[in-house]
């Protein structure tokens, strides 16, 4: 069965090949992904796959066009709200102040439309690095 049979029965057909140096910042994130013991509740293409539809499925669901903008919101929001939790995972464990990637964000998008809006962080709320066997990452889901 060729990849245009795969299609034509419903089934995507996706094949990728990627070499990079072992010591490159690329290759240490590729064989950060495949070390299963950093990361036993998730193989390699579990956490691809979360990565590529958080970044991509709103736009991939917009170009075919068959959708609501109801629904394009809902993914949409679904996108940022997994974003928002990794990013909030990898600052527990870089020690990173929280408030300043919500500054990042800000600025980035510009002033925000809802004049409700008041960005306070509590410095007693902020997290002190964790170590491995703490259940912050073990029960850490970016889908959440």
């Amino acid at each position: 069965m060729d990849k245009d049979e795969k299609t034509k029965n419903g089934i995507k057909d996706f094949k990728w090949r990627y070499q990079t140096s072992l010591n490159s910042d690329i290759g240490k994130m590729l064989a950060y992904l495949q070390n299963q013991t950093l990361h036993p509740s998730q193989n390699k293409t579990a956490m691809i796959m979360a990565a590529l539809t958080t970044f991509y499925m709103p736009l991939a669901l917009y170009n075919e066009g068959d959708r609501t903008h109801e629904c394009l919101e809902l993914v949409l929001f679904n996108s940022v709200k997994a974003i928002a939790n990794h990013l909030k995972f990898t600052c527990v464990v870089l020690n990173i102040d929280t408030a300043r990637i919500a500054n990042i964000f800000y600025h980035a998008i510009g002033e925000l439309e809802s004049p409700s809006f008041s960005y306070q962080i509590d410095s007693n709320q902020l997290q002190s690095p964790i170590n491995e066997t703490s259940p912050e990452l073990e029960e850490f889901d970016p889908q959440m």
